[in-house]
């Protein structure tokens, strides 16, 4: 099996180790234009397998993509955000199944139609919300499925991230909103099975005065109402010296489960005998081993025709209808209804 990775940032490069790694893979394309960053990708894979065996051959490739798509098994492509939309077509449209980084789209009427264009083609694709490949999620998933929360009635989240983004980057996030909490928007109502009805988010600018350039923030807070009554937050850090913090606890009548606890989530009990971790998560990549991996291993297998994809394109329609409200109540200071990815209509309710 030969598989292409096209974008070779810190996530890309990432992907492209899982994949080496992964059984029944037997080539890793790198696809880029910069001949000088492809080859450095290629030599720090080289140095990462040191003595280890069974990973698959690594190439490298400044070819367009469209040139090399029809000697490729796979392609899995984490390029800027601005370009996901016009590469999923054209991967799409040459029937090459596809892993592809999120955000697919920016919005929800862009997401749909496009939604509609890539089903068309038959193509199998996978768009990377890894939080539904990692144990720990599929388990709080699970517990609410059996009943063990009982009747929902709280939703917390945590979502910091340790090191600031570049602060090139910044202006290319498209806010916090659709670049870090939009997992949170995705990961929520897949776990509980419960939309929801209104959202508010307020926030600052504490660390990096960039954000504010670009109405943005980087220290944030967001509500969220359920169908059911129940009601749920989302504390969120673009940069905490703690270390990489994502969680989600679930509570209901009958018991509280979460996902995220462990000897390596950077929080410190001030409680008699509590010790601060030996070891917190440090990145995104160091806190989903597990998600990555098994995301990976889930695109070769659907690539075999052993799987089908957990997260088709429709898949993140609700995660971008939560951020566009969530971007809206930023942004007025009031409480947004999420737009129904069934309508195009959106509320912005009164205090």
């Amino acid at each position: 099996m030969r598989v292409g990775v096209a974008g070779l940032g810190r996530i890309g490069a990432m992907h492209a180790r899982n994949l080496a790694r992964t059984p029944g893979v037997d080539e890793v394309v790198l696809i880029g234009r910069d001949a000088g960053r492809t080859e450095g990708v290629r030599t720090r894979l080289d140095e990462q397998r040191g003595a280890e065996t069974g990973w698959a051959s690594v190439s490298t490739t400044v070819d367009p993509l469209t040139d090399v798509l029809p000697s490729l098994d796979g392609v899995l492509v984490a390029s800027a955000t601005d370009t996901h939309a016009d590469l999923a077509r054209v991967v799409a449209d040459s029937h090459t199944p596809l892993l592809i980084e999120k955000p697919l789209a920016l919005g929800v009427d862009e997401l749909t139609e496009l939604s509609r264009d890539l089903d068309a083609t038959g193509t199998p694709i996978m768009v990377a919300f890894h939080r539904r490949y990692d144990p720990g999620y599929q388990r709080l998933r699970q517990h609410v499925l059996d009943g063990d929360v009982g009747t929902l009635r709280l939703v917390q989240a945590t979502e910091n991230d340790h090191h600031a983004l570049p602060v090139d980057y910044i202006p290319q996030s498209h806010g916090m909103w659709l670049d870090l909490l939009v997992h949170d928007f995705d990961i929520i109502p897949w776990v509980v099975g419960d939309p929801v009805v209104e959202i508010s988010m307020i926030g600052s600018v504490l660390d990096e005065p960039v954000y504010g350039d670009h109405q943005d923030t980087d220290t944030a807070m967001v509500t969220l109402r359920f169908a059911s009554g129940a009601v749920g937050s989302i504390g969120a850090l673009r940069r905490s010296g703690a270390g990489q913090d994502v969680r989600l606890e679930v509570t209901g009548t009958n018991g509280a489960f979460g996902a995220g606890y462990g000897p390596r989530t950077p929080i410190t009990s001030t409680e008699p005998g509590g010790v601060a971790p030996a070891n917190p998560y440090d990145t995104f990549g160091d806190r989903f081993v597990p998600a990555f991996e098994e995301e990976i291993a889930h695109f070769v297998r659907m690539i075999r025709g052993e799987s089908e994809s957990l997260t088709p394109p429709a898949a993140g329609l609700v995660a971008t209808a939560l951020a566009e409200a969530a971007a809206e109540s930023f942004h007025t200071g009031r409480p947004v209804r999420p737009r129904s990815t069934a309508s195009t209509t959106r509320t912005t309710t009164t205090a």
